[in-house]
């Protein structure tokens, strides 16, 4: 899986998403219940690399247990993603992995799987 530590490619665009979310709100307050509700926005894309979520699915496909060690919130999002990349599995069963999972990246996410606090740093990072 993921080495400790490593950084995404794309946190700064994930991170002006959540600004412009945050800042789109009438409520500058970053309490955690306000933070809360923000990280539970819908965000534009599943914020992680194509071909890192092919491997996943791959073993997710093979052991059901392969989120066993993951955070909660990436074995959240891991999971919302498995279940749209599967459903675009079986309406095209020809297209490859890589595609099947990078449509289901590119077609949004129900929210940005991070926790109250790291969305709270994030702003506060500016």
């Amino acid at each position: 899986m993921k080495r400790k530590g490593s950084r995404s490619d794309f946190a700064q665009e994930r991170n002006a998403e959540l600004r412009a979310a945050f800042f789109s709100q009438n409520n500058y307050n970053t309490d955690l219940n306000n933070m809360e509700r923000l990280v539970a926005t819908p965000a534009s894309r599943f914020w992680v690399d194509p071909y890192r979520a092919r491997d996943v699915m791959s073993r997710m496909e093979t052991n059901p247990d392969a989120l066993s060690g993951m955070i909660p919130q990436r074995r959240r999002m891991y999971a919302a993603l498995f279940k749209r990349y599967s459903e675009i599995r079986k309406r095209n069963p020809g297209m490859p992995k890589i595609e099947c999972v990078s449509a289901a990246i590119f077609d949004g996410a129900p929210e940005f799987f991070i926790t109250p606090r790291t969305a709270r740093a994030i702003i506060y990072a500016r």
